[in-house]
């Protein structure tokens, strides 16, 4: 989630391809709750609109041309040379690679004596015991295939582990009559972009692409071919090595053509019209910025597959900055009146449960929403008011009980001033300096920190405030069970859908907790 809200920081992300697009605009729903918009990606986050777009990232092709043109040769031979660029890296597929070619060999023997594969890996990571393992086993597994199948005058596998520089790898690229980028997972991989740049001979070679790669959705006249499925892929080079050169002629033209056309300055371009930056041209259509206001349909279609027909909704809700907005002090924190109406209307609706939770007394938050009916936790859920009348206190220490008062006198004393002040909740004190001027909080709150936890309590932080909570293993999160325990039995999970609004800390601790519990759909706001 860290991940996620850190790049929503950003007024636009981008990705290679839609694909991958489209999978993030649905982590931040799924995993954010963010309100989002599929069709023109845009993701509401914080108050802000973050743009997502697809912004696939080329290579400087007429630079790898150039290199092509002038590269000497750096292996004079007569077989049909398949190459594999890659790091060593668990992800690239090396091991798959070498055993489909293994596969080829043994499916299609007439390749045997005129087909090498030329392995190019990259130390990566050497320090790392997976990579030092994931090398040994690349190791051996050349050493067996090459010991299998070589004859005298041949060797299947060429492996060259290191860094090889840029005129040699062009060089490989432009005199390899196949190149194997087949990733296990992958961005974009830029290995096929630049075997395609270097392709200058006649007749061309081919280019055999995972699925599992950015460049397995661009570059569609590419062979493309599952590296797990080790069969379809020795077939696939099989048909490759055997392409007639009037089919390989027309891939590679048209690979060639949008490379060049999409080459890293075109990448950079899209890059800075996507941010705004340039004036778009040739009557290209701008795609909105900001999202829409939320409409009713937008609540229909979103809450739709969360609510059945044969499940009651359960609404669990923070009073102070969820239904009513944050005030100088708890007494000016009035309900709005829509937002009461709402409430109104669902409470008498046969399927639909509400229950607020509020660090307020539970008497003082009752009172400030005036509905009858409703379930009310007060004090994070060690009070909680049922519709019936009835009330579950929590267990308190007698000893804390009887330190409240003491705990009470001794911040009044000491740190109620410049506009700091105790609200007495009963079971628990909240120290307020909203008022306090910025300059002087910091030594005000650390005070009041020390000695609500000298006095033995727990200092927790809210908005603008510190609560002084006895140490007893309870909070909004064990009170949402308790509640929903309580109103639909020990099988709710199975007979509710839930949603949970809140906007601090103390509600993390219920959404924790229901997420957790839930094996059904929920939200979590």
């Amino acid at each position: 989630d860290e991940i996620l809200q850190g790049m929503l920081g950003c007024d636009m992300v981008g990705f290679h391809i839609e694909d991958y697009c489209l999978n993030f605009v649905d982590c931040c729903q799924r995993r954010l709750g963010c309100r989002v918009d599929r069709k023109n990606l845009l993701v509401e986050h914080g108050g802000r609109t973050v743009r997502i777009r697809p912004l696939p990232i080329g290579i400087p092709f007429d630079r790898f041309v150039e290199m092509a043109k002038q590269a000497p040769t750096v292996i004079s031979t007569s077989l049909q040379l398949v190459l594999g660029v890659d790091r060593l890296d668990y992800t690239k597929g090396l091991v798959h690679r070498l055993k489909a070619f293994e596969l080829l060999l043994e499916r299609h023997p007439q390749h045997k004596g005129k087909v090498a594969l030329m392995q190019i890996a990259v130390p990566s990571r050497t320090d790392v015991k997976e990579y030092q393992d994931l090398k040994e086993e690349m190791d051996q597994l050349v050493g067996r295939i090459n010991g299998r199948f070589s004859t005298p005058n041949w060797s299947p596998i060429r492996y060259i582990y290191g860094c090889v520089s840029q005129n040699d790898l062009a060089a490989f690229y432009r005199d390899s009559a196949v190149a194997m980028v087949t990733p296990l997972r992958d961005g974009m991989n830029l290995v096929a972009k630049e075997f395609v740049a270097c392709q200058i001979k006649e007749p061309p070679g081919v280019l055999i692409v995972s699925p599992f790669a950015g460049a397995g959705e661009m570059m569609n006249e590419a062979l493309i071919c599952n590296p797990y499925e080790l069969v379809e892929a020795a077939d696939t080079l099989h048909r490759a090595l055997t392409m007639p050169e009037d089919e390989r002629v027309l891939r590679m033209r048209c690979l060639r053509r949008r490379e060049k056309v999409h080459n890293v300055d075109f990448w950079m371009r899209s890059f800075l019209k996507a941010m705004g930056t340039l004036i778009f041209e040739d009557g290209d259509d701008v795609l909105p910025t900001t999202m829409q206001p939320v409409t009713l349909q937008d609540f229909d279609d979103y809450l739709s597959k969360y609510i059945g027909n044969t499940n009651k909704l359960a609404l669990l809700l923070d009073y102070d900055g969820t239904l009513a907005p944050l005030a100088p002090h708890p007494d000016l924190a009035i309900l709005p009146l829509e937002t009461k109406s709402v409430l109104e209307r669902l409470a008498n609706m046969s399927d639909v449960y509400i229950a607020i939770i509020s660090g307020r007394n539970v008497n003082n938050v009752k009172d400030m929403v005036g509905i009858e009916g409703l379930t009310y936790a007060g004090n994070h859920g060690l009070e909680i008011l049922h519709p019936d009348g009835s009330r579950f206190l929590h267990p308190m220490p007698k000893e804390y009980v009887e330190k409240v008062g003491d705990l009470l006198k001794v911040l009044q004393e000491k740190v109620c001033k410049d506009g700091a002040w105790v609200e007495n909740k009963g079971t628990l004190l909240t120290f307020h300096y909203r008022e306090v001027p910025v300059d002087i909080r910091p030594e005000l709150v650390s005070t009041a920190q020390h000695l609500i936890e000298e006095a033995g309590f727990k200092a927790g932080q809210a908005h603008c405030a510190i609560e002084a909570k006895p140490p007893v293993q309870w909070n909004k999160g064990r009170a949402s069970l308790y509640i929903l325990r309580s109103a639909f039995g020990l099988d709710w999970g199975e007979r509710t859908r839930i949603i949970y609004a809140g906007d601090d800390v103390t509600d993390e601790d219920a959404m924790q907790v229901i997420y957790i519990h839930l094996k059904i759909n929920n939200i979590l706001v």
